[in-house]
């Protein structure tokens, strides 16, 4: 009887470590049983819980959204963990380290498709995606000070096509990039997935990484054409096409 009523009050007292807003906004996120990108169904509507993870990462301390990202259910583990990559928490490579262990995975609808991938490759792909998002930030300030220069009127909507905002830069991706890569590569243990993101990664990259014979192991180990592929481009510089 004992024991059944601490099984009972456990979550209480572990999530008693939050404000009670910050409380409120999680159990409201952790009643769903996948998470939402910003727009989600044919005509792109505004996600509800996207809304209230936006509210939440407003008022939530880095320490509360840590402690959501370690201890929580996959679909507040997913929004706490996008929260700290916005903010650029040092936690993230001991996160994916955990995520990597706990093998951790969550359902995630954007637009009006659904997806179901693991914690640690999500972190891994919003790298990719920071990479890209930073080139456009680029791109956008050329285009403006272009106009600038020539003195050209700025288009009426130019506030709602040119907003492209991050604080990371490419400097800052590659170096966790390269963090990551080497706790997946170190460990002969690591899953095929993942190491088929890194290869197919660093291939659209067009990158040889200098760390690229640790990927040997997992060639031999795994039957994977994203492995054979990126280790035929170091070796030999032939770059084949990857088929999605």
């Amino acid at each position: 009887m004992k024991i059944l009523i601490i099984l009972i009050c456990l979550p209480c007292f572990i999530f008693g470590q939050l404000s009670p807003k910050v409380k409120t906004f999680y159990d409201q996120l952790s009643m769903s049983k996948r998470a939402e990108g910003k727009n989600i169904g044919f005509a792109g509507s505004e996600s509800d819980l996207y809304k209230i993870h936006e509210e939440m990462a407003k008022i939530a301390t880095d320490e509360e959204v840590e402690y959501i990202a370690f201890n929580g259910n996959p679909v507040t583990k997913y929004y706490a963990t996008n929260i700290l990559f916005e903010r650029k928490s040092k936690s993230l490579e001991k996160l994916f380290q955990y995520y990597l262990k706990s093998k951790d995975s969550v359902s995630v609808l954007r637009g009006c498709v659904g997806e179901t991938d693991h914690l640690s490759s999500k972190i891994y792909t919003r790298l990719n995606f920071e990479k890209q998002i930073i080139k456009q930030t680029e791109f956008e300030k050329k285009w403006r000070d272009s106009m600038i220069i020539n003195k050209q009127p700025m288009p009426d909507d130019y506030f709602d096509l040119f907003n492209t905002k991050t604080s990371w830069t490419i400097k800052e991706i590659d170096s966790l990039i390269n963090t990551l890569d080497q706790i997946v590569l170190n460990d002969h243990k690591s899953p095929k997935y993942l190491v088929e993101i890194i290869c197919g990664y660093h291939l659209s990259e067009s990158l040889k990484v200098p760390y690229f014979e640790k990927i040997a192991y997992f060639e031999e180990k795994y039957n994977s054409e994203y492995i054979r592929k990126y280790m035929k481009f170091c070796r030999s510089g032939i770059r084949e096409p990857m088929e999605y």
